[in-house]
């Protein structure tokens, strides 16, 4: 098919065909209005050009000749499918789909990293979203439940905007519960769609209901790649919270590596866990997404040429058909 980029040259339309070979038909339009011309100037020769009846006559054929010719040239022009003009259409092409899953539950806001866990989690996924422009993207928050904040988009900067607000306060839901999170994010993709599905979950694996484990056979069925990004330390800090007397007391958190390692080895799928402390852990994420692309589908919109043989068949039926015609006009001019 002829290259969309092609179409303009110098401010001029240019008109190209998927199968140009079928022009060449148009040339037996030739031998056959000769042959026509021949067998008018037998008849002339024959009757006699003052004949009136045999002027008219004449003029009919010739007419008929002249709009059967073109319309046989209009029939052969659509069969080598004319291409003009172009038209926005969808496209699929590879891709993958991506929902950033972040746990904004009390424990991330412990300072054992600076400034606190979930500011750090902030920046780390605007890094991962500013090199994704061809991935559709999602949020999840996750808390006491899993709430879709932005479904699958490719308006990342809705996705920015979003993340950047995120807090604790953002759900009035209590604990953390990764589980539901999970449940969530997997809902949110499309389908009946091969896109390539990754789940990237930000969290200190921290869990008061529910278990992260109970959703591996599921990524598993789904074909989801899961990603876990931990944030937090090993040593862990301190955070505020109420027993059951409403007193405030102090509780160690400290990054659940174990459990979240575990996850990822079960769900299989190329799934893997990776510490935010990481040296360059950010840039393996990102090329482990965007290795991913090669695998799935999206949409695209691009501009391609516009098929006209409907037009030119079109064409031809209207010459037949005035062909046909041509001689009452002349007897009702002549009359």
């Amino acid at each position: 098919m002829a290259d969309p980029q092609n179409w303009y040259a110098g401010g001029v339309l240019m008109i190209t065909f998927e199968k140009p070979q079928f022009l060449l038909f148009m040339l037996c339009a030739v031998p056959a209005c000769m042959l026509t011309l021949y067998r008018l100037h037998q008849l002339v020769q024959g009757y006699g050009a003052d004949s009136a009846g045999i002027q008219q006559l004449v003029r009919t054929v010739r007419l008929r000749m002249l709009l059967w010719g073109m319309g046989w040239c209009c029939l052969c022009i659509a069969a080598a499918v004319p291409l003009w003009g172009t038209r926005q259409v969808s496209t699929v092409k590879f891709g993958n789909t991506v929902i950033f899953a972040v746990d904004i539950s009390r424990s991330m806001t412990v300072t054992d990293i600076a400034p606190n866990r979930l500011e750090f989690a902030k920046h780390y996924v605007h890094f991962l979203l500013s090199r994704l422009p061809e991935a559709a993207c999602g949020l999840v928050t996750v808390k006491g439940q899993g709430v879709l904040a932005v479904p699958l988009s490719y308006d990342h900067q809705s996705l920015v905007t979003a993340v950047e607000s995120l807090s604790p306060f953002s759900a009035t839901a209590a604990g953390s519960n990764l589980e539901q999170g999970l449940r969530t994010a997997l809902a949110a993709f499309q389908e009946n769609r091969l896109t390539g599905k990754t789940i990237v979950l930000c969290t200190d694996g921290g869990e008061t209901a529910g278990s992260l484990l109970r959703m591996i056979p599921r990524l598993r069925q789904e074909n989801v790649q899961l990603i876990i990004i931990g944030f937090g330390t090993a040593e862990g800090g301190s955070l505020s919270v109420l027993n059951e007397k409403y007193e405030s007391v102090l509780q160690q958190s400290s990054l659940a590596e174990d459990v979240l390692k575990r996850a990822v080895q079960q769900t299989l799928n190329g799934s893997f866990y990776i510490s935010a402390l990481e040296p360059g852990s950010a840039w393996k994420v990102l090329q482990s997404l965007q290795d991913s692309s090669a695998h799935g589908e999206k949409i695209h919109y691009v501009q391609k040429p516009v098929r006209r043989a409907f037009e030119c068949i079109a064409a031809a039926l209207l010459l037949f058909c005035a062909g046909f015609f041509a001689g009452g006009l002349y007897e009702k001019k002549d009359t």
